[in-house]
């Protein structure tokens, strides 16, 4: 188990990039329908294999789930405790759901010659009422020091109150940013960022270029919610939690449709994106 002395010096990763695959761009979450987003999926892959050829960077990757976590979090009312066998029934086919999207984007990464390991959140996370109390990430240094990828998905764990409870994909990335102070953080979605509202149904909506200390606070206020079911608040969520936890750490949040967006956030390309300086 890593500690607060190990943050400094040998768990330190200067080199290394936390990714995250929006469940809006790897899965049909906008259709709410259990399928996965296979174009945009290994378009990524090609993209993320091309940029570590050429950069040498590591990658921690994590991965939302959409429709695979929220809608059955949302089915089998999972959010408020676990107190039936019907509920058990929905964190185990929840786990398995979200299982499935971590093989699937483990498969494109072998598809392309990279190196995934999966590592699965009820694993290395354990929460009370829904708030994380431990996470050990020396699976992920282990797995980053031996030239893999670790995979981690958004997921159901254990929780000290309520049984089980959902833990974000932003979770993860939260505690990598924590942990091992990786030096910068890209977040794929399907939009070209963050908006004043949101994009898809407000023709208004203005892209924010960049986030900063400063300008947070007024920001937070402009943001809408996800216009999608998602049970981790929407973007708005994901903006607040980002703006308590990168604690430094540079981030990016670009739209993963788009070809070569991807590769050239990891090779430090300028792009149409938000960027946060927190």
């Amino acid at each position: 188990m890593l500690n607060e002395n190990n943050l400094v010096g040998a768990n330190k990763m200067d080199d290394l990039v936390v990714i995250k695959f929006g469940g809006s761009s790897i899965t049909k979450k906008a259709d709410n329908k259990f399928e996965m987003n296979y174009d945009i999926l290994n378009q990524s892959a090609q993209e993320l294999a091309r940029a570590i050829k050429t950069t040498k960077i590591k990658v921690a990757l994590v991965c939302g789930v959409g429709p695979f976590g929220h809608t059955n979090v949302k089915l089998y009312d999972l959010n408020n405790g676990i107190k039936n066998k019907e509920q058990e029934k929905g964190v185990e086919k929840t786990i398995s759901d979200c299982n499935f999207v971590a093989q699937e984007t483990a498969t494109a990464l072998e598809k392309v010659g990279l190196r995934p390991k999966l590592v699965p959140g009820y694993f290395v996370c354990k929460q009370d009422n829904r708030k994380v109390i431990s996470f050990d990430t020396e699976e992920y240094v282990k797995a980053i020091r031996g030239g893999f990828i670790p995979i981690t998905t958004g997921i159901m764990v254990k929780d000290k109150t309520l049984k089980w409870s959902v833990m974000s994909g932003d979770t993860v990335v939260a505690e990598l940013c924590k942990q091992l102070r990786p030096k910068k953080v890209i977040m794929g979605t399907d939009v070209e960022g963050i908006y004043t509202a949101d994009p898809k149904i407000d023709s208004k909506a203005k892209l924010i270029e960049s986030i900063t200390k400063e300008n947070v606070p007024k920001i937070l206020e402009m943001v809408g919610e996800s216009a999608s079911v998602d049970v981790t608040g929407g973007m708005k969520g994901k903006l607040e939690k980002l703006a308590q936890t990168l604690n430094g750490v540079p981030g990016e949040i670009f739209n993963l449709f788009t070809k070569r967006n991807l590769e050239s956030v990891l090779l430090g390309r300028d792009i149409v994106d938000t960027k946060i300086r927190l």
